[in-house]
């Protein structure tokens, strides 16, 4: 009886420093006492939090619970859960996620090349990626590890959004479908026309580029697009059951996490912002040239073609191409196997009824797989007669200025006002950014670490990083025009998320 007065006597100040101490299920069932006590608690989660952690540990199950422990030991209610695993079983992954967090929760889990953040036994900042073995083969380090990134993001609601390509129909339609599924998801639940961010994880098809290119023609430029083209993954929507088994000719393409702005967020609540900060690693060789004659493989086996330079007539073939890549290079860089061309497409975009299809510019790369002396062999398909490109290498002091850029642009960030603050952050780098390119140890995550060492921030590598981004291009005739980038390689693309109280 004395316990139960002493409890019910407790001013609002030690319950709030007690309750502060739970972790995140403690302080759930905390909340449900009674009036004063959800009041408590609601303060407490006045701000936004973004958590994450990662772990090496070779149990998968294991290594499941220590970030779930880790990213659960403070107060927060989730509102998604992204979870990214080296290798292993994603639906043990999603099962156990969504034991511990709800059946109300959007989940995502991805399998990804390698993962970047703080581990969850000691927040030591680390990169676990790709490694090249003894025959310099690169591939994945088999060993198991995982990211758990968990946020609370009041004044915002998320879902997932999945793209499911159904036997019959065609990339165009189901891009059309993924648009307006966004828009009505939307429209229900924000007053808002369009997200305030899309967070994408895609599968390893050729389906996903007209997809991301057509996301980024109906989307306003206010809307905040990253993530990763190429994996694998599973989803869970909020109030769903896990894993919605699909049927028998159907495959997974893609899937959003859509990030709308509530209609009922109160008035004197903060604001929650998304921002990206692009690191590029690519320098692009000082030629142009013009696709002559294209012929695409079967889907996914890659394209061929001949090219002419810019204002000349003379058709050159893949070999030819080569020459003036190391003309130019003048032994200068390694760049036998990550050349890319640089491809500008311009195509006319459309959604659903709209009466007048809109040309929208965009550059897109494709990695160089083969020259003879025919053709010049790349990955991918999209590429027509006519289409400009440039030949692009990695290159060292790009990436490095890039970085620099990036971590500038986050200290002016950090810098603004005293009502801004940064609650967490996520990195796509592509796999090869790693180590042995840059000759130090975490650079990707060096922006994060050199303006926000206590941030606990995670990252993935990708296959192809998604990042929205307009620049200006100088076209033949010597004109400026907006060109699009939606899909990179070889670049890392930062998204952060602040915070501005009222």
């Amino acid at each position: 009886m004395a316990e139960t007065v002493f409890i019910a006597s407790m001013n609002d100040d030690l319950l709030h420093n007690i309750l502060l101490r739970l972790p995140a299920k403690s302080f759930a069932f905390a909340c449900c006492v009674n009036r004063s006590w959800n009041s408590v608690c609601n303060r407490i989660l006045s701000r936004p939090k973004m958590i994450s952690a990662f772990s090496r540990n070779p149990d998968q199950l294991r290594a499941g619970e220590e970030v779930l422990d880790k990213v659960l030991s403070e107060p927060i209610r989730p509102y998604f859960v992204i979870a990214n695993i080296t290798c292993g079983n994603m639906e043990k992954t999603l099962r156990l996620i969504a034991k511990r967090v709800g059946s109300r929760v959007p989940i995502i889990v991805s399998l990804v090349a390698g993962i970047l953040g703080k581990e969850a036994c000691n927040d030591k900042p680390e990169e676990v990626k790709q490694h090249a073995t003894t025959d310099g083969v690169m591939s994945v380090d088999p060993s198991f590890a995982i990211l758990l990134t968990i946020g609370y993001l009041p004044g915002m609601k998320v879902d997932v959004i999945p793209v499911i390509l159904g036997n019959g129909k065609s990339e165009a339609s189901i891009g059309d479908k993924f648009v307006m599924d966004i828009r009505n998801y939307v429209s229900v639940v924000s007053d808002h026309a369009a997200p305030a961010c899309l967070i994408l994880f895609g599968e390893d098809t050729h389906a996903t580029e007209l997809i991301i290119l057509k996301l980024d023609y109906a989307m306003p430029a206010e809307t905040i697009i990253v993530g990763d083209q190429k994996g694998e993954f599973l989803h869970k929507r909020a109030n769903e059951t896990i894993n919605i088994q699909l049927h028998e000719y159907d495959s997974r393409v893609l899937a959003g996490l859509i990030f709308a702005r509530d209609r009922h967020r109160p008035t004197q609540a903060g604001r929650i912002q998304f921002h990206t900060a692009i690191s590029r690693g690519m320098s692009a060789v000082d030629l142009r040239y013009k696709a002559a004659n294209v012929i695409v493989s079967l889907p996914g086996d890659g394209t061929f073609l001949t090219a002419k330079r810019r204002g000349e007539a003379d058709v050159l073939n893949g070999d030819q191409i080569i020459e003036d890549l190391e003309e130019n290079m003048l032994g200068n860089q390694i760049w036998d196997s990550d050349v890319c061309i640089g491809v500008i497409k311009r195509r006319k975009y459309s959604i659903g009824l709209e009466k007048k299809p809109k040309i929208m510019a965009s550059l897109l790369f494709h990695l160089v797989t083969g020259a003879d002396e025919q053709y010049l062999a790349v990955n991918g398909a999209g590429i027509k007669t006519g289409d400009c490109f440039q030949l692009y290498v990695p290159d060292l002091k790009v990436a490095e200025a890039s970085l620099e850029a990036v971590s500038s642009k986050l200290r002016n960030l950090k810098s603004k006002a005293n009502k801004t603050e940064v609650v967490g952050g996520f990195v796509f780098a592509d796999s090869g950014r790693n180590d042995s390119f840059f000759g130090r140890p975490n650079a990707n995550c060096s922006p994060f670490l050199e303006n926000w060492p206590a941030l606990p921030f995670g990252g993935i590598f990708c296959g192809g990083e998604i990042g929205r981004n307009i620049s200006l291009e100088e076209e033949e005739e010597n004109k400026e025009t907006s060109i699009r980038r939606c899909l990179h390689v070889f670049s890392s693309v930062y998204l952060i998320v602040s915070f501005t109280s009222s």
